[in-house]
């Protein structure tokens, strides 16, 4: 009987099959690593471009904060010229008020009563005066309470008094100031009211 020797020829095959194993095995990790690198190449290409774009936004995140801290300093502007308007438009209208309590004084004294003193504060109006009997102050009362621009008439004060050797009554009275619309109000009531109707 003849014998074969098979064993170098099983060695020999598992060898090839080894190396085919190690070839695949070693074919696979390079091409594992050629895909990390691309993906880490990949990866760190779009960290650039956001840290790039994240640079952009810095800035004009900046630029804006610089405009609003330009604007709120107009803002504090614009706020401070219109309390001085409206100052200014609070004494053009309290002179014309003046105005008007003046003209309304001077039209309702009679000739024979005299004023020595005018006070007012918040409306209310207080005034002294001489007159030559108690007829005349009554009249000169009754002509304020005709008038438009006073209400309230009150005599706080009447009594004799002589001046240079005169008899005349001393009198002081109260009253409340009407507050009788302005030609500016009346302007600005006409314009608002044409504002809502259109």
């Amino acid at each position: 009987m003849i014998r074969i020797n098979l064993l170098p020829y099983r060695d020999e095959r598992r060898q090839h099959q080894l190396l085919r194993y190690l070839a695949v095995a070693v074919s696979a990790i390079g091409i594992t690593l050629l895909l990390l690198a691309a993906a880490h190449s990949y990866k760190s290409m779009q960290l650039s471009d956001a840290q790039v774009r994240l640079h952009d936004v810095r800035e004009k995140n900046a630029a804006l904060v610089a405009k609003i801290g330009e604007l709120s300093k107009f803002k504090e502007v614009q706020a401070e010229v219109q309390k001085k308007l409206d100052l200014m438009n609070n004494l053009q209208q309290d002179r014309f008020r003046s105005l008007n309590t003046l003209l309304g004084l001077s039209s309702a004294i009679p000739r024979n009563v005299w004023l020595t003193q005018v006070k007012e504060s918040a409306g209310s109006i207080r005034l002294s005066g001489l007159g030559k009997s108690n007829r005349a102050v009554s009249a000169f009362m009754r002509a304020l309470e005709k008038e438009k621009a006073f209400s309230g008439v009150n005599l706080k004060l009447i009594k004799r008094q002589r001046v240079n050797g005169v008899a005349l009554r001393s009198f002081s009275l109260t009253m409340q100031r009407v507050a009788i619309p302005t030609a500016v109000e009346k302007a600005k009531k006409t314009t608002a009211s044409g504002n809502k109707t259109s």
